[in-house]
């Protein structure tokens, strides 16, 4: 998973919270016109921001797992010139 793909998701559940605040503030003032509205708008943005965190934790799990693999090959990659350099 690349940066784009992680500030994506990011940027997503930042907008996804955002979304909620603006809910529970009308709910809780008694902005929100019909209350059966928007509970099911608060548990319909809460769904969202919870699929959102958990794509979000993937994506950084993927990728620290990626950096991980690649520091491994790095270091293979520098005994493997070695090897040749030498015979």
């Amino acid at each position: 998973m690349d940066a784009l793909s992680l500030a994506s998701f990011e940027e997503r559940a930042a907008l996804s919270e955002a979304r909620l605040a603006i809910l529970e503030s009308k709910l809780a003032g008694g902005q929100g016109g019909g209350s059966a509205a928007s509970n099911a708008d608060l548990q319909a943005l809460r769904a969202t921001l919870v699929e959102a965190r958990k794509e979000a934790a993937q994506a950084a799990a993927r990728e620290q797992a990626l950096e991980e693999e690649n520091a491994k090959l790095k270091y293979q990659i520098i005994h493997l010139k070695r090897a040749a350099a030498v015979q």
